[in-house]
């Protein structure tokens, strides 16, 4: 079966700010290709009506309406919720904005760093209340937020074919960062206690360096994988000290734990350490860079990396669908798009013939730049 949805990116006159986000001379952007692949791209300044006329047209086309405008901004050019429902009765309408639809900070303008910053994930990945704070990868916030919208829409869509209904989603970067967060803040709000960063929390699910400076990264929390590492690094007599024979005793000795293991993966390089690792059976890797990650089989046979052709980017290795589906298997099969390359196509098959489409290019509405 072969199904490709299709997403039409709306773009302003010039396009979206992303396009020049780190632009090289070939016209290559990580950041406009990493969120874009295989998008559609139609420009439209909606500060004309007539573009305002465009989006209405489109509508009852299409499944799903996503903005991140400030709230209030799609109301005030009549395509908010209500406005959009007029024209389909079972649209979606996902929202994403910085801080929600509510609160005194609603309308405020935001973006992933200082939702990083409010959230509290900067103390925590830092060095704790009082400390230095220290951002997560940039882009996190925005990530999180995107991937739990997204799953939104997925529950709205299986509730329209169950129950015929649209409706309007809310997501924003915080609340993402306080799904992600939720462990920790749990644990904060039953013991008000929040420790921040500790580079090793248990002796036994963190990372070592070996003996040629690389690190490997070991999950041997349970007993059995415990006593699996000890065989497995030819150091039997660890489970069999009462310091570190069962877990608890793991958790009070841990620095003494942590030193035993330092002293005993530096005895060997990485490589030498992943063989009997793996036919013990316990959960490790190589502490990877991106050049490591790019490189290893797994990604590719999983088509979490994949190749593509582009006709002005020429090849490109570029993240693949992160789910696999056995039915309507997902591809990425273009870069993002040409700005407005797309626009004329929408346009005709939204009935529009081509004196409209001229029309629309000599108000401006449909303008490139």
């Amino acid at each position: 079966m072969t199904w490709a949805p299709e997403v039409i990116k709306v773009e302003p006159p010039g396009g979206e700010q992303g396009r020049a986000n780190g632009l090289g001379p070939d016209g290559f952007s990580s950041y406009f290709e990493g969120h874009n692949r295989g998008k559609r791209s139609i420009t439209l300044d909606l500060r004309v009506a007539e573009a305002i006329d465009i989006v209405r047209r489109l509508v009852p086309s299409c499944d799903v309406v996503v903005e991140n405008f400030r709230p209030g901004v799609m109301e005030a050019m009549g395509l908010g919720y209500e406005s959009l429902r007029l024209l389909r009765p079972d649209i979606i309408l996902a929202s994403a904005s910085a801080w929600g639809r509510n609160g005194p900070w609603a309308e405020r303008p935001g973006y992933d760093h200082v939702a990083q910053a409010l959230s509290g994930v900067m103390y925590e990945q830092g060095e704790g209340p009082g400390g230095t704070p220290q951002a997560l990868i940039g882009g996190f916030a925005d990530q999180i937020g995107a991937m739990l919208l997204a799953f939104g829409v997925s529950t709205a869509l299986v509730a329209r074919e169950r129950e015929g209904i649209g409706q309007h989603i809310d997501g924003s970067l915080i609340g993402g960062m306080v799904a992600m967060q939720s462990k920790q803040i749990m644990e904060f709000l039953r013991t008000g206690k929040q420790t921040g960063f500790e580079r090793r929390r248990a002796a036994t699910y963190t990372n070592y360096e070996c003996g040629d400076g690389r690190h490997i990264a070991i999950a041997a929390q349970d007993q059995k994988y415990w006593e699996r590492l000890c065989e497995a690094l030819d150091e039997g007599w660890l489970k069999d000290d009462e310091r570190f024979a069962s877990p608890f005793p793991r958790a009070r000795n841990k620095d003494a734990l942590v030193g035993e293991l330092d002293r005993i993966f530096r005895k060997r390089p990485m490589a030498e350490w992943l063989e009997p690792l793996a036919a013990a059976g316990v959960p490790h890797a190589p502490v990877l860079d991106y050049a490591g990650m790019s490189e290893h089989p797994q990604y590719w046979a999983n088509e979490y990396l994949v190749e593509i052709e582009t006709p002005h980017l020429g090849r490109l290795r570029v993240p693949g669908a992160p789910v696999r589906m056995s039915a309507t298997p997902p591809r990425v099969d273009s870069a993002g798009p040409i700005l407005g390359a797309d626009t004329e196509d929408i346009l005709l098959a939204a009935g529009y013939d081509w004196d409209e489409i001229a029309a629309f290019k000599e108000c401006g509405a449909t303008r490139t730049a």
